[in-house]
């Protein structure tokens, strides 16, 4: 069975939202969305509070520092380089 996550998009049209690393406003449908559960940085299911990041940051290093500051996140910055490794690995499976 694959053990890809289920992804479900939940996003408006209109809505702006902004990326946490580097502050730009986008519409909503052209950020990646996520939340932190248990310590863990993973892919938004529709419960929790998220945030959104833009594909630029994900693909940048910088977005590493800006995590570590989210609360609940891990404050450990290898452990969030890991889950980012893993994130970046789903997205481009969803691609």
């Amino acid at each position: 069975m694959d053990k890809t996550p289920q992804f479900k998009r939940f996003s408006s049209k209109k809505a702006m939202r902004m990326c946490i690393c580097c502050r730009k406003r986008l519409i909503q449908n052209e950020l990646l969305r996520f939340k932190i559960e248990h310590v863990k940085i993973k892919l938004f299911d529709g419960n929790g509070r998220s945030f959104y990041i833009c594909k630029e940051c994900m693909s940048s290093d910088k977005i590493i520092g800006s995590l570590a500051k989210l609360k609940n996140a891990p404050k450990d910055k290898n452990i969030i380089k890991e889950h980012i490794e893993e994130i970046r690995s789903i997205w481009q499976k969803l691609d």
